[in-house]
């Protein structure tokens, strides 16, 4: 047997191999969004409604988060609309404080929800699967006679291995969640590379099934259907649907899950309604009470006559939207996408019976098998180099063609990333082998080749499938949040050209540092830089550079309000703007100076050219990146120095950043607890008062966390007397004097900017 002849039979088996390889990859998921792309958008649905907690509606209420009240006259005013069902797509995991009304009367903002709740057939509720939350044997009742499937259709299970199964829950309170019509969970888990393409139909808890947040609603909608769950399908038998009664079948992906249909636009075009204009007709009723109808009935009739139409028969998924939140994902439309549109799109697709379904993984790895051995077959029959060059290709666009075929008519994924890659290497390798042997053709071969295929190209798909990803990468890096402390203040003092050319002096200086430490500039929004460290370019040391950069902007801050002190007393110098001048003095004259707070975390993010095709902009975003945002607003709690860094941050640095650690906290709208670090010098420049003082703060925090508390006031006590402009250490000692060493600690009633978690050891911050 020849060489070639053996190769000839090893080489499809081989590049099977090495093609499959990209199955541990996103690239198939890419392909996959390519293919959506190409179909015929999916129909939005007049029956099924977004309705956003956007700006408008924070602008109709007045503040963020709403309280409870406000929900349940939204609850009223839909129901007296003849919604179908109220879904919420929010958590209500705590009961709320005792507010006010408009008359400043006191009143309990959850009796209210509650009562409305209680007066509603329409409302289904949310509640959120993990492993690790254990909910007392009462919520648990409730939780289970509430969610549980069983309790609105009858389940049928056929060999089912493919549903996810979780041990632990958080549901919403039990007087909410005993009034409720229905509840579903809001899980919706992103792919590896944070895309949002999928989410479970069904989850099973302690051996029971549970749905998706709108499914309980939408089998109201379809008349209560049997519910059969199998390996590769959920069917709703006997549905009502579209005046049918029909199956509904549900196909499920190789990992049990659905893959969304999203309509084909962006967000803000969905058939979407802002929940202020449903509270603004509670407000113009209470308003036409008090002072008549005269003024608001224009207003109220036309508003009435807007939601009537909208709301009518509609199933209603309220959900978060504003700009100011952090509830947003991707998508294959959309970088920044909010992700209550996840629960609208799996409802939207059921009601119009419009799926994607997909074969077993091996499947595909088998046809792309089958495709190679044709390709080596082939080529190997054709004599002339050009044509068998042409055949190969061929072929390989063929066997694509195929599988595009195949989804569009049948709407069946076939896998795309291995079909291609490996009949693609197995054609290479084949050519490459052909050029080899046959000394004669190697000029036309060559001449033939590179023409076509670019080794590049090839030695990018071998060794990194994911080089090809569309939008953003997700990277290792660290992000930077700066603001001016009270900046608002200088604003109201400065006219507006003073303003920018006190910006443009204080960015710039600040920019240059971030950007000598290899920081990317993010975007500027007002006196706030954003920025991170780690991309494009990639680096192994992106938090030491990232926490540097934040030490020398606050040693440039006190350069700066040096300098402003200095400059405002002296004739205004000729190459100096008037405006930055007249700035500098109106400062000193009302004793302004700059005070840098910086947020900073590292972790996995998503860094890449993001928005439209018109106006795009290099940027970030994850949780990771909204922690470090976090994190330059908790300066403010603790009165620290300027900067705060995450655990995750700390980890990466070595011993030339000296650090204190302060408490471990869970701030605003992340649950995880977390420890605080504050970065004090570099260990160069660092004398050895401040190593001492350290090495003593961290002596004094362990006393602390192990409840010495009268042992840590002394020591902090000793500290400030050592160090007298060191307001944390002060904070500590308030902390202490007014709490701890009295046998209590504080609550959200304390309005101490921080409540104590006894049963986790940590504070929870407050919003403000």
């Amino acid at each position: 047997m020849t060489k070639r002849k053996l190769f000839s039979l090893v080489s499809p088996a081989l590049c099977t191999l090495l093609g499959s390889l990209v199955l541990f990859t996103s690239l198939d998921a890419k392909f996959a969004d390519l293919y959506q792309k190409a179909l015929p958008g999916t129909e939005v649905r007049d029956d099924v409604i977004l309705v956003g907690i956007d700006d408008y509606a924070i602008d109709v209420v007045g503040s963020f988060p709403f309280t409870r009240d406000v929900y349940a006259d939204c609850i009223n005013v839909m129901e007296e609309f003849n919604a179908s069902s109220v879904v919420f797509d929010l958590t209500f995991l705590d009961f709320s404080r005792p507010s006010v009304n408009e008359n400043y009367e006191p009143f309990e903002p959850d009796e209210v929800m509650e009562a409305s709740l209680e007066n509603s057939s329409i409302d289904y509720l949310s509640f959120t699967f993990d492993n690790s939350n254990t909910p007392s044997e009462y919520e648990k009742e409730i939780f289970v006679e509430r969610g549980l499937l069983n309790n609105y259709a009858e389940i049928s299970v056929i060999n089912d291995s493919s549903t996810q199964e979780y041990t632990g829950v958080m549901p919403a309170i039990p007087n909410f969640l005993e009034h409720a019509a229905g509840a579903g969970y809001v899980n919706a888990d992103p792919d590896s590379d944070n895309y949002y393409r999928r989410v479970n139909p069904v989850i099973k808890y302690e051996g029971g099934y549970y749905g998706q947040l709108t499914l309980p609603a939408l089998l109201k909608k379809l008349g209560n259907p049997k519910i059969i769950i199998d390996e590769r399908t959920v069917t709703l038998k006997d549905a009502h649907c579209s005046g049918e009664v029909k199956d509904i079948v549900i196909p499920r992906g190789n990992d049990g899950k659905v893959i969304l249909r999203y309509p084909k636009m962006l967000f803000d075009d969905y058939n979407y309604i802002s929940i202020g204009k449903i509270y603004h007709v509670a407000q113009l009723r209470r308003w036409m009470e008090e002072d008549g109808e005269d003024e608001y009935i224009e207003e109220y009739e036309l508003l009435c006559g807007q939601l009537k139409e909208a709301l009518s028969d509609s199933l209603c998924i309220i959900g978060t939207c504003a700009s100011s939140t952090s509830d947003y994902g991707v998508n294959l439309y959309e970088a920044q996408y909010p992700l209550p549109g996840v629960h609208y799109s799996f409802a939207n697709q059921i009601l119009n019976e419009d799926f994607i379904s997909e074969i077993p993984w091996y499947c595909s790895v088998l046809y792309a098998f089958a495709v190679s051995v044709l390709i080596v077959f082939v080529m190997n029959r054709v004599n002339r180099t050009g044509i068998k060059i042409f055949s190969g290709l061929i072929m390989i666009l063929l066997s694509s063609a195929v599988l595009f075929a195949v989804f569009w008519f049948k709407r069946i994924y076939s896998g795309q990333a291995v079909p291609l890659i490996t009949p693609f290497l197995t054609y290479i390798s084949t050519v490459a082998m052909g050029f080899l042997a046959a000394s004669k053709d190697r000029k036309f071969i060559t001449n033939a080749f590179s023409q076509c295929l670019s080794k590049d190209v090839v030695d990018q798909i071998v060794a990194n499938p994911d080089s090809f990803k569309l939008g953003g990468e997700s990277l290792q890096m660290t992000a930077i949040f700066t603001d001016i402390q009270k900046f608002s203040s200088f604003s109201e003092l400065l006219t507006a050209a003073q303003l920018v050319a006190l910006l443009n002096y204080y960015l710039t200086k600040m920019s240059d540092i971030i950007m000598s430490e290899g920081g990317t500039i993010d975007k500027y929004e007002g006196d706030a830089i954003i920025a991170l460290v780690g991309a494009p370019l990639k680096m192994d040391d992106h938090a030491e550079r990232a926490v540097k950069a934040a030490l020398k902007m606050k040693a440039a801050e006190k350069i700066m309000n040096a300098e402003i002190r200095k400059i405002s007393k002296e004739p205004k110098p000729d190459s100096m703007d008037d405006n930055l001048y007249s700035a500098f003095k109106i400062m000193v004259d009302n004793n302004k100076e700059i005070f840098t707070r910086i947020g900073i975390n590292s972790g996995e993010m998503i860094a890449g050219y993001m928005g439209s095709e018109n106006k795009k902009n290099y940027t970030m975003m994850g949780n990771n990146v909204n922690l470090a945002a976090r994190l330059e607003g908790v300066n403010k709690q603790y009165s620290t120095y300027g900067i705060l860094i995450s655990e995750a941050t700390y980890k990466l640095l070595d011993d030339e950043i000296i650090s204190r650690r302060l408490d471990k906290v869970q701030v605003v709208n992340v649950n995880t607890p977390l420890n605080l670090y504050e970065p004090l010098a570099l260990s160069e420049t660092a004398d050895q008062f401040l190593i001492k003082y350290s090495q003593a703060w961290e002596n004094t925090m362990q006393d602390f966390e192990k409840g010495s508390y009268k042992q840590a006031l002394e020591k902090f006590r000793l500290l400030l007397t050592k160090k007298p402009d060191d307001k944390v250490c002060a904070y500590y000692i308030k902390l202490l004097e007014n709490f701890f060493t009295n046998g209590k600690t504080p609550q959200e009633e304390d309005d101490f900017g921080v409540a104590y978690n006894a049963e986790l050891k940590c504070f929870r911050l407050l919003s403000k």
